[in-house]
């Protein structure tokens, strides 16, 4: 009688052990964000989302690729989400875009704006007629500034810092960029800091948002009530300030209008 006993204790000892150690494999579910954005904007990014995924025991991994692979990786969902779009994104893409689904809280406040040579006089105000006034420099696969550039004006780049170097040899009269890429360049570079100079105001200001495949469409409401969260707490605007970026607020959000609103009366746009 003792080892029927026995053997039952040593099963349920066994399975025991086995629930244990399965807890952990089931709580740390992962999910890869891939994003065209570059640091510091895409640190930000990440960091937001992490945390904003946290309490629902979420780990996050990012990859940053060129923008229509992007939009083909997560439109396919052989990655879950897209970490960084307008909220217009699905009507002014020329891809598919079926599968994904906006998360509906703005994360970043992200400006566009103009660099020339320190000394430059330039036509004020800054609009892009004025910009269009001579070669521009800007990252290559950057959709939304190609958009607004004549074609004969438009000089493609594989790197940022490279935007920034035509403009500081002369081969270019200005780049367009993202304005905490830039800045984060400038800091980089003593020389280009020399050189160069963001012009004020931005061209373009407008907000970024999460994206999701459409299988995690159940995860979107958590998503997006702790983003809320993380505005009301102070994390958002705390981890701005540590990438120098913008998070989006109550503020940013009244003052600045987002990008449907821009093309309904944006004076020119250039075909590919």
């Amino acid at each position: 009688m003792k080892r029927p006993k026995i053997r039952i204790f040593l099963i349920s000892i066994y399975t025991f052990f086995l629930i244990l150690i399965s807890v952990p494999l089931l709580a740390e579910e992962k999910l890869v964000f891939a994003t065209h954005a570059r640091p510091p904007l895409s640190l930000y990014l990440k960091e937001v989302i992490q945390e904003a995924l946290k309490p629902y025991s979420i780990e996050i991994n990012v990859i940053e690729m060129p923008g229509s692979r992007v939009i083909s990786q997560v439109n396919n969902g052989y990655v879950d989400g897209d970490l960084s779009r307008v909220i217009n994104f699905k009507d002014i893409s020329d891809a598919d875009t079926s599968n994904y689904v906006l998360v509906n809280e703005p994360i970043v406040l992200t400006e566009i704006v103009m660099i020339t040579l320190a000394q430059k006089k330039i036509t004020r105000p800054i609009t892009w007629e004025s910009i269009n006034q001579g070669k521009v420099s800007f990252l290559r696969g950057s959709k939304t500034i190609r958009k607004y550039l004549k074609i004969e004006n438009r000089v493609a780049v594989s790197s940022n810092k490279q935007v920034l170097e035509m403009v500081a040899k002369k081969r270019v009269n200005s780049a367009i960029m993202f304005a905490s890429v830039a800045k984060n360049l400038l800091n980089q570079f003593p020389e280009l800091n020399k050189q160069l100079m963001i012009q004020s105001p931005a061209v373009l200001s407008f907000h970024l948002f999460t994206y999701l495949n459409e299988k995690h469409a159940a995860l979107i409401p958590k998503l997006e009530l702790s983003l809320k969260q993380l505005k009301d707490n102070g994390f958002l605007e705390n981890t701005a300030n540590k990438y120098q970026v913008t998070a989006a607020s109550a503020a940013t959000l009244s003052a600045v209008s987002l990008l449907p609103k821009i093309n309904a009366y944006r004076p020119m746009l250039y075909n590919e």
